[in-house]
């Protein structure tokens, strides 16, 4: 059983709390729309949107216009579309793409060590930010990791707090098509892998230091 809402083309907000599963469709307008506890599936459509999945394994799009998403717990798949978008996967084993715009995604927001969450960031086109910690500290610590899959160096940034124990190594990690990729460590432990791309260096022309 599900259930299902439809929106119109003005701004909604609608904040479910059944017990099903929810497919919520936004259409038009700057909507605010939460999932449950379930595997929910919520498109924004058009304009502004905010759409949060709550628990569960949830699919938000955001669609056209410059979205907020949200993903909460679970393993959830974050799809900015068009618009400069902010994704949030939460915890969880999240897949988020931005799309086309200027895109900032944070896989996680855990500081909490070996919480074992395993991230995919694919910024799309634009100028993206990929997310990896804050001035309170870095994210992945003990256990698990951001893979990028699309970084530009000549217009993305992968945002870190400098810490001071920052390294780069370049491997074959498995990933992509190419031999090598980059991996980001922090006191020894991998904390971020930027996928088929070894022309990378700990400068700020690459990397936001916070």
């Amino acid at each position: 059983m599900a259930t299902y809402y439809y929106g119109t083309n003005l701004a909604n907000y609608y904040n479910y709390r059944g017990s099903q599963q929810l497919y919520a469709y936004g259409y038009g307008g700057n909507d605010t729309i939460w999932g449950n506890t379930n595997n929910d599936y919520i498109d924004g459509g058009d304009d502004n949107d905010r759409l949060y999945g709550w628990s569960g394994n949830d699919t938000l799009w955001g669609r056209n216009g410059n979205d907020y998403l949200d993903g909460g717990t679970g393993n959830d798949y974050l799809g900015g579309e068009s618009g400069n978008d902010t994704l949030l996967g939460g915890s969880g084993n999240d897949f988020l793409s931005g799309g086309i715009g200027n895109d900032r995604l944070t896989g996680s927001t855990s500081r909490a060590f070996n919480s074992l969450e395993y991230d995919t960031l694919v910024g799309g086109s634009g100028l993206d930010i990929f997310v990896l910690g804050e001035s309170a500290g870095n994210y992945y610590q003990g256990g698990g990791y951001a893979l990028i899959t699309d970084y530009d160096g000549a217009n993305d940034y992968i945002r870190i707090k400098n810490t001071g124990t920052l390294s780069l190594s370049y491997a074959n990690l498995g990933f992509g098509s190419s031999a090598l990729d980059t991996a980001i460590y922090q006191s020894g432990d991998l904390i971020g892998v930027v996928q088929d791309n070894i022309s990378i260096a700990l400068t700020s022309y690459y990397f936001q230091f916070v």
